[in-house]
């Protein structure tokens, strides 16, 4: 028996030597992750605090330029000319307008003219300015100095006459420096983050009161120790980043003797674009640190708790241990069938612990796989946005280009907003409870809009895509506008995944008569491709939710499974069906039917002379659809299929003496390019007959390579009938074309004052501006106690328009509102409340209006309907001159 004692109590200290080293080297390896798992969010944390100041100083930009803009168009309709004097004049007096510092004309001289404020003493980054401005910088940021203060320099190729009879070469915009540095944020004593903004030379542009060294080198050779390299080697480093404009993160220690400092820091650099300049974000660890200790000591004590706990716990096993040995072998039998017991319940926890594992595995797995595959439906408009703000910064000083891109960045934006605003809909959807929006529709905008969006991806892709359009008998139909674009773009977005390269994908819509009656038209929507195609046994599961065909071919195809089960959803809400063909390796065919109502025609015919017109086009059903068209226009059309027919037509007709009035041609031909042909019948016969290119794709692609073949114009597919008498109508002069192109009339706010009840920064800064730049006066209450204070402060009638978010601290929107309703004063039962809020559902309008509200807006906001409902709900007789 003490034998056997000796053994146990050699096996519990071995157990409890064991477990102190497994405890203690767990210790040391939690204490390594969490000191690297800190640095690695303080670098991550560094970095997008810098992408914001980045972003916030572009926007700044942004808005100065506009101003300068501003500043240079009443220069041209002043009529000042190049009266020295005028000039002058006009600069000061829309200097003094923006509250500018000061206002300077400068020439290739360096002679500087002061229009407005305090004359410049000097600048602080000449050589760079001069230097730009010479080689026709259009957005350069530096810095300088009255006798007063220092000022931040907006500067812009600006020509004007001056007073000593040189010509300006720039523009000189200026700010003080300390507003530019409370806008950016730099200087915020809350913040764990601060800022030096410095120069190429590394000398101080913005740096903290407590900074007394005449530059940022200075400041580490005297106070900064890097990891891993030595203070001159990090000088080096932050050199070599600065002249190569590129990011530069280092993590040091700061050593101040004098004040008994050792600190750890990251220091994170990057160039602020269109300047001289370098923006250091740093970001000391002294909370981060102590943390660190906290933890640790925690750990501590949690790791001997858990050593005591476990040498406790071995004790009383010992004990226990001991008293059954001791036992007589009688109770033996009832030891064993404890044993038993014990071993059946601990087998069946372990299989209920599997089964719940199993469980969580499926949930985290089908989660997984939708967060990571929901790009499937955002990709198609997301890559359109990006893809046209890259399009409109390359061609950044061509207005048409520009305006262009915006308008289809626009349309990607709101469709990307519907598919977000399915995706958490979803539920209603499954439910049964979707429901459809139905509203006048204009089937040929819808059809361009979808070009727009899906043409960059396609060309990106290298496919070939085209658009087919035939018998058409309502362009305007009463439809779910935003619904019918996600069944459209979901079935492309397909298409263009599963299409190699040179395939081909055509989007084709035709109608027919309606079984539903005369005011119903049966729609037909189309989408083929010739792509890789689908199994049958995959179709028959084809609209199920987050089901992929499980093929080595798909693999590498991203999506979520839920874009088709949610277009069934809609068509079926619509009263549609959806028919679908495929085969492995040849392609696949989507063909929706559904019956529309029509929008009662407006009584206006759309009519064009007698003109002999030439249409050529390699698609049979292309051609007669335009000819078809072009004949109930009031034309005489006739068409052929190849550049080489058309060549002999055209030549042959002008021999006669019949030539066509205009010709028009596909892009893409079989035989003889589009663009070649018109080279051939532009050497044959001049100028003398009107050629326009007929196409799918972009005509900012083709338009170089168009015009210098003879070209005259472009009209984008799909040809509508509307789409060709808008077209052809541009060839008879008449001012209806002129007025058909003419931009839509944006709504006239200015002269109201609004009371901003947001507590967002961001969004409160972005509504301000939008608002004041439309002429109003905005004053901003960071939550809905204030608002309520500043209306009950405020005098009778001089708040024009409340614009109330609903989720804010202190009171929220919903009791804001109903507060001010309930004050004794006649304007707070009168004075417009526009609920301005993300929460965007049904639900959140009925609760806004019941609350006495008068409209409601989701974010992100449509500048043009919020100016639209501010003008309908706010008198015109009300609205003041600021």
């Amino acid at each position: 028996m003490k034998k056997e004692l000796r053994i146990i109590v050699g096996g519990l200290l071995l157990m409890l030597v064991i477990a102190s080293a497994v405890f203690f080297g767990l210790y040391r390896f939690l204490d390594v992750r969490t000191e690297r798992d800190v640095r690695e969010i303080a670098r991550v944390f560094l970095g997008e605090i810098a992408g914001q100041e980045s972003s916030r100083y572009e926007a700044i930009k942004a808005i100065r330029y506009t101003q300068i803009d501003s500043m240079h168009n009443e220069l041209e309709t002043s009529g000042a000319g190049n009266d020295p004097a005028k000039v002058k004049s006009v600069l000061g007096h829309s200097a003094a307008f923006q509250n500018l510092a000061n206002c300077t004309l400068i020439s290739a001289s360096g002679h500087m003219q002061t229009c407005y404020g305090d004359p410049i003493a000097r600048l602080g980054d000449e050589s760079f300015l001069m230097e730009r401005l010479a080689s026709g910088q259009k957005q350069i940021v530096t810095g300088g100095w009255t006798e007063k203060e220092q000022m931040i320099i907006f500067a812009a190729p600006f020509a004007a006459p001056m007073e000593n009879g040189e010509t300006s070469v720039g523009l000189l915009w200026c700010k003080p420096i300390s507003l530019f540095a409370q806008v950016m944020n730099l200087n915020n004593p809350d913040s764990m983050v601060y800022f030096f903004i410095i120069r190429r030379d590394t000398s101080y542009v913005i740096h903290t009161e407590e900074t007394v060294e005449e530059n940022y080198d200075e400041l580490v050779r005297k106070h900064v120790i890097p990891e891993g390299v030595t203070p001159e080697e990090c000088i080096e480093l932050l050199h070599n980043a600065i002249a190569t404009d590129s990011v530069f993160t280092m993590h040091t220690h700061f050593v101040d003797d004098s004040q008994n400092l050792n600190v750890r820091r990251s220091v994170h650099g990057m160039p602020l674009k269109d300047s001289n300049w370098y923006l250091l974000s740093i970001i000391p660890y002294g909370a981060l640190d102590e943390t660190i200790a906290e933890m640790g000591h925690s750990r501590s004590l949690s790791m001997l708790v858990a050593v005591f706990v476990l040498f406790a716990a071995l004790l009383a096993v010992f004990g226990v241990y001991i008293r059954i040995v001791r036992r007589q072998m009688t109770q033996l039998e009832k030891a064993r069938s404890v044993a038993e017991s014990a071993s059946q319940e601990a087998h069946q926890a372990q299989e209920a612990a599997e089964a719940a594992r199993a469980e969580a595995e499926a949930a985290n797995r089908a989660k997984g796989e939708f967060l990571s595959n929901m790009s499937h439906d955002i990709r198609t408009p997301m890559n359109a946005i990006v893809g046209m703000t890259a399009i409109a910064g390359d061609h950044i000083g061509d207005q048409e280009r520009v305006r262009d891109c915006l308008k289809k960045i626009s349309l990607s934006g709101k469709q990307l907003l519907g598919l977000v605003n399915d995706i958490l809909d979803m539920s209603k959807i499954e439910s049964g409870k979707m429901t459809l929006n139905p509203e006048p529709l204009s089937l040929r905008q819808t059809m361009e809009t979808i070009c727009d969006i899906v043409r960059p991806q396609i060309k990106a892709n290298g496919q070939l895509f085209d658009i087919f359009i035939r018998n058409i008998l309502a362009e305007e139909v009463y439809c779910d506008g935003l619904r019918l674009n996600q069944v459209l773009l979901n079935f492309l977005s397909n298409a263009m995944k599963f299409t190699p390269e040179g395939g081909r994908i055509d989007l084709t819509l035709w109608q027919e008569p309606s079984p539903k009656g005369e005011s119903f038209v049966r729609t037909h929507l189309s989408v083929r491709d010739t792509g890789m195609g689908m199994s049958e046994e995959f179709r028959s599961k084809l609209f199920t939710a987050f089901e992929r065909e499980d093929n080595l071919r798909v693999h590498k195809t991203q999506g979520t499974g839920l874009g088709l089960a949610i277009v069934k959803y809609i068509v079926d809400a619509m009263g549609g069906t959806i028919e679908v063909a495929s085969q492995v390796g040849e392609g696949t065919d989507f063909h929706v039917t559904v019956d529309l109502e029509k929008v009662p025609a407006d009584p206006q015919e759309m009519v064009l002379p007698d003109w002999k017109i030439l249409v050529v086009d390699d698609s049979p059903d292309l051609c007669e659809t335009a000819s078809l068209s072009l004949r109930e226009l009031g034309t005489r059309p006739e068409t052929c299929l190849s550049g080489e027919e058309a060549l002999e037509k055209v030549l042959e007709a002008d021999r006669k003496g019949e030539g066509y009035f205009a010709l028009l041609i596909d892009y893409r031909l079989g035989g003889m390019s589009g663009i070649e042909t018109a080279r051939r019948i532009r050497e044959q016969l001049g100028d003398r007959v009107p050629i326009r290119l007929i196409s799918a794709y972009e005509w900012a692609d083709i338009a170089e390579e168009a015009t210098a073949a003879g070209i005259t114009g472009f009209i984008p597919k799909p040809l509508f009938k509307s789409t060709l008498y808008r077209e052809l109508k541009k060839l008879s002069g008449e001012a209806e074309a002129r007025a058909a192109d003419s931009p839509e009339r944006t709504e006239n706010i200015a002269g109201l004052r609004i009371l901003l009840a947001e507590d967002n920064d961001i969004n409160a800064e972005i509504a301000s501006m939008i608002l004041e730049e439309s002429g109003c006066a905005v004053e901003r209450a960071e939550d809905g106690k204030i608002a309520l204070d500043m209306f009950a402060a405020s005098p009778q009638g001089y708040f024009d328009a409340i614009l109330m978010d609903l989720r804010m601290p202190h009171m929220n929107g919903i009791e804001a509102t109903e507060n001010i309703r309930k004050l004794h004063r006649a304007d707070a039962a009168r004075v417009p409340i526009i609920a301005m809020t993300a929460d965007a559902f049904e639900e959140d309008a009925r609760k806004c209006l019941a609350a006495g509200m008068n409209a409601h807006l989701a974010k992100p906001i449509d500048i043009e309907l919020l100016k639209k409902t501010l003008a309908k709900l706010v008198p015109r007789a009300r609205r003041k001159t600021f």
